[in-house]
């Protein structure tokens, strides 16, 4: 059975999903490291649960949050803080890391640091949960579960074949691709795929460690999974420099 990514003429059977995580670095038994996590108002683009997240950097505005967000409106402009501050006004503020999504291509200077990958959303807002969004829409103070294990291993699907033969290119360093329209808004699951543009920039967010054990999966042929980690030189947790406010 040949397994095809959704573009490909008679695919869809594996739809674009961003980064699944699947085992940690060490062999143990799987023990996710979540983390709640704080998406400000200045957040530009909509996240999904796959997608990479990152903090620090002057397009957040600062590196802390305010406390759970009971907002009813619609979103504000990026300059104004949805709900009052987010104050739910119940003991004390729940101050958490701004986080927005990583943008394919931040490698030119590396200064975006990795806090992990979204694997879900929580507390929704009130605004969240009348208009029945799976996702968090862009502009929109909301919270967010982030794997931030440095060590943890995904899937994530290739949409074509890379130039060179995969088995050459492992351990090389990768990006991802936006893949606009192909995200599932309905489920809330990302539409990001790796970048088959693998090499050795040092300023790569993700590390490429095989091509994974799922029947099926032929490198050789488009929409197949790779099996890769973060790159710890981006990580939080890894060497990444350290953040400081804004």
């Amino acid at each position: 059975m040949q397994i095809v990514n959704q573009p490909v003429l008679g695919g869809g059977f594996r739809h674009y999903s961003g980064l699944c995580p699947t085992a940690l670095g060490g062999g143990d038994p799987f023990h996710a490291s979540v983390r709640l996590m704080a998406v400000p108002a200045a957040n530009a683009t909509a996240i999904f649960r796959g997608d990479i997240m990152v903090f620090g950097g002057a397009t957040i505005g600062n590196q802390g949050a305010s406390d759970i967000i009971p907002n009813i409106g619609p979103p504000a402009a990026a300059s104004v803080v949805i709900g009052n501050a987010g104050g739910s006004q119940l003991g004390n503020a729940s101050i958490a890391p701004n986080v927005v999504k990583w943008t394919p291509g931040d490698t030119a200077s590396g200064t975006s640091i990795i806090a992990g990958v979204c694997v879900g959303f929580g507390p929704i807002s009130l605004y969240m949960a009348k208009n029945g969004f799976q996702y968090i829409p862009a502009s929109t103070q909301a919270w967010c579960y982030v794997e931030t294990d440095p060590d943890v291993e995904m899937d994530i699907t290739v949409p074509t074949v890379p130039g060179t033969a995969f088995n050459l290119l492992l351990n090389d360093l990768a990006d991802v691709q936006a893949n606009a329209g192909f995200q599932a808004t309905r489920f809330g699951i990302s539409g990001v795929s790796l970048n088959p543009a693998l090499a050795t920039t040092n300023t790569l967010p993700l590390r490429v460690l095989s091509s994974g054990h799922q029947i099926g999966n032929d490198p050789t042929s488009p929409g197949f999974v790779a099996h890769v980690t973060f790159n710890r030189l981006r990580h939080y947790k890894g060497s990444a420099a350290a953040t400081v406010p804004d």
